[in-house]
């Protein structure tokens, strides 16, 4: 379990965390709280490039999840705002802006990797 406070970068919180426990491969498998400054992503497949979206208001962490790898983190996310309704997709940034607390899952045998696949120009996990 990671849990992470108002005011530390998630992404980096939770990097941080695996690294500490002693490995570099792992999946997030939930996250609950409150993060603020999220940014967002959308996979644009005929532009081979994300659309991005900045959300500074509060949103709460509906879940989370994705891998750890040597080459980078992918994580997913749902977001609710005040409204109740649901932004989602690739996460690129977020601050928690109350709590976190995220489940992973280390890799004991072996590890996992990202390497540029040209193909769909994304960095992808190699197991």
């Amino acid at each position: 379990m990671v849990r992470l406070s108002k005011g530390d970068d998630l992404l980096e919180g939770i990097e941080r965390t695996v690294e500490e426990l002693g490995t570099d491969s792992a999946a997030v498998l939930f996250g609950i709280g409150m993060v603020e400054g999220a940014e967002i992503g959308y996979w644009e497949e005929e532009k081979r490039e994300y659309i991005r979206e900045m959300l500074e208001e509060p949103c709460e962490l509906v879940t989370l999840s994705g891998t750890l790898a040597r080459g980078g983190i992918h994580l997913h996310v749902a977001l609710a705002g005040r409204d109740h309704r649901l932004l989602g997709g690739h996460l690129f940034a977020a601050k928690v802006a109350v709590v976190a607390e995220v489940g992973v899952a280390l890799l004991e045998k072996g590890s996992l990797s990202r390497d540029y696949d040209p193909e769909v120009s994304l960095n992808l996990l190699r197991l």
